[in-house]
């Protein structure tokens, strides 16, 4: 894919994270709060996660990058997303969610790579923003929970919040179509 089919993807992404915080319901405070938690969403999003590696980067194995062992590296990664349901399952959609939003980013990324600096800006910042807010709700989930809490005790919290993603998702788009 390219620079400009990602930068718009981007900014749809963050226009819509930002209108659900805008809306700031019941409904979607306790659909938020339910999904951290859900056997549901913990495997579609392990399966989508599990796919995506299989497909994107176990079958593109070369030679120099342990080629000769695609089944068995594809073995392990199954039997780690299994295993990781049975025995680590609370906050497994965010994880799972994370290493989706992971994968997404070296997509997006790779795509940006020998690019011209200033048109890849916009995009490169806030993909390493998703990365830094992965990594660390991949390496502690539970905070997810108490982001929410903190996020959805004020209304105007939530609101500025999604101001702030609508608002660059659509800088994103504007600067996608003058690539």
């Amino acid at each position: 894919m390219n620079l400009t089919l990602y930068t718009v993807l981007t900014g749809i992404i963050a226009c819509f994270s930002g209108c659900i915080l805008i809306i700031n319901s019941i409904k979607v405070k306790c659909l938020l709060k339910e999904l951290l938690r859900s056997n549901k969403a913990s495997i579609i999003l392990l399966s989508i996660g599990l796919f995506w590696f299989q497909y994107h980067h176990v079958r593109n194995l070369g030679e120099a990058d342990f080629g000769e062992y695609k089944l068995i590296i594809g073995l392990i990664g199954i039997f780690i997303a299994v295993a990781s349901y049975f025995y680590i399952n609370d906050f497994l959609s965010v994880r799972a969610f994370c290493i989706i939003m992971l994968f997404y980013s070296r997509e997006a990324l790779d795509s940006a790579f020998l690019q011209e600096p200033t048109a890849r800006l916009f995009l490169v910042s806030a993909i390493y923003a998703i990365i830094v807010v992965c990594l660390y709700f991949g390496a502690w989930p539970y905070r997810t929970r108490e982001l929410l809490s903190w996020l959805f005790r004020e209304r105007i919290r939530s609101i500025v919040l999604g101001y702030a993603f609508l608002f660059y998702g659509l800088l994103l788009v504007g600067v996608a179509i003058t690539y």
